[in-house]
């Protein structure tokens, strides 16, 4: 199998951006409702607002507020939550912040986003949790390499030394296309990727929306020419990222929520997807405005991540939508060979049936 490789750049369609690496109408952002960033109380309360009477609905985020939210700071912004009656309350994650998965758990939040699939999967064995969407249809996860020695298959790992920030990530690529550990080298290494630029690995761990733009403004090396990045995924490791989940029984109580929730975050990834500048505008200006971020790398990052936006069950049911055919046969194998063990059923773990009410409306 030959993986195709990803970039951060032409807006052309998701299926000729994953045959091969890419090289690279704004929305106006002007005066914003910010309706998202406002604190609430619980789901069973209500507030005034402005446009009448609102529900708050938290939502745990599972890192710091950039532009990988940026379809939920366009709902946000564009008063989409607003007009569905939810004012929404965003609790950021990061390193020091207690995860998604525990705060839904301990109905801390009513709604949490992991990012990527095997936290959530994870935590459904203590929790009655269920994913009931994802944005990104690939994890950003990738091997990141220099034109002069390219990965396109799992077999071009042999004999490589990998630059890892996370050795279990090699592992499970590893594991997954039969290949033993011994046949490469493991250098831990940190997020900054300069270690491959200096020669001192082969190929190294990233994710496809930060450290090639590293490359390209740090480096002034060019995507395509210089560079490429082989998705984790199409190295036989794919997964969902970004995946919204909830307690079974919030679910079943306070439906009515959800399909709001989830109505009006569509809303916002569409303009997200339209126009990923405005998203990645929002997180530097307003939602993550006290994190110093870059407008230049969020800008490149948001393209990166609109990359990952579309597949074929999106074509067929549109954003968010989820192929649980693909995460029993592709996905669940993945979380095991990474060491996740007790995964319910799918049917248990994965609940479309919001997003199909949604789209029969």
């Amino acid at each position: 199998m030959k993986a195709s490789t990803v970039m951060h750049r032409s807006p052309t369609p998701h299926r000729s951006r994953r045959r091969a690496l890419a090289a690279g109408a704004s929305l106006a952002a002007g005066a914003l409702l910010l309706a998202g960033c406002s604190t609430g109380a619980s789901s069973t309360e209500s507030t005034e607002s402005a446009a009448g009477e609102t529900v708050p609905f938290k939502v745990a985020m599972s890192w710091i507020s950039n532009v990988e939210y940026g379809g939920f700071w366009l709902a946000a912004a564009n008063g989409y939550y607003e007009d569905e009656g939810l004012e929404v309350e965003w609790l950021p994650g990061g390193p020091d912040a207690p995860t998604a998965e525990s705060q839904v758990a301990a109905d801390a939040a009513d709604a949490g986003i992991t990012a990527g699939m095997s936290s959530a999967f994870a935590a459904m064995a203590d929790d009655e949790l269920a994913v009931i969407g994802s944005v990104f249809q690939d994890n950003p996860g990738c091997f990141l390499w220099l034109a002069d020695d390219p990965i396109e298959t799992p077999e071009d790992l042999i004999g490589k030394r990998i630059l890892a920030q996370s050795e279990a990530t090699v592992e499970q690529v590893l594991t997954l296309n039969d290949i033993p550990l011994d046949q490469v080298t493991i250098i831990p290494t940190g997020f900054d990727p300069a270690p491959l630029v200096n020669g001192d690995g082969d190929v190294y761990t990233a994710y496809s929306t930060n450290q090639p733009i590293t490359l390209e403004l740090s480096f002034d090396l060019e995507p395509g020419n210089d560079f490429g990045c082989t998705l984790s995924g199409d190295l036989g490791a794919p997964a969902y990222a970004s995946s919204i989940f909830a307690k079974d029984t919030a679910l079943e109580e306070n439906r009515d929520l959800y399909l709001k929730f989830l109505r009006a975050s569509i809303k916002g990834w569409e303009d997200f997807l339209a126009d990923p500048a405005s998203g990645a505008e929002l997180a530097v200006n307003d939602f993550g405005a006290d994190l110093g971020l870059d407008l230049e790398q969020q800008t490149l990052s948001g393209e990166a991540f609109a990359e990952l936006m579309e597949s074929p069950t999106t074509d067929e049911h549109g954003l968010l939508y989820m192929d649980v055919d693909r995460v029993e046969t592709e996905m669940y194998p993945a979380m095991e060979a990474s060491g996740i063990t007790d995964l319910p059923p799918v049917a248990d773990a994965v609940d479309l049936s919001l997003l199909d009410e949604i789209a029969a409306e």
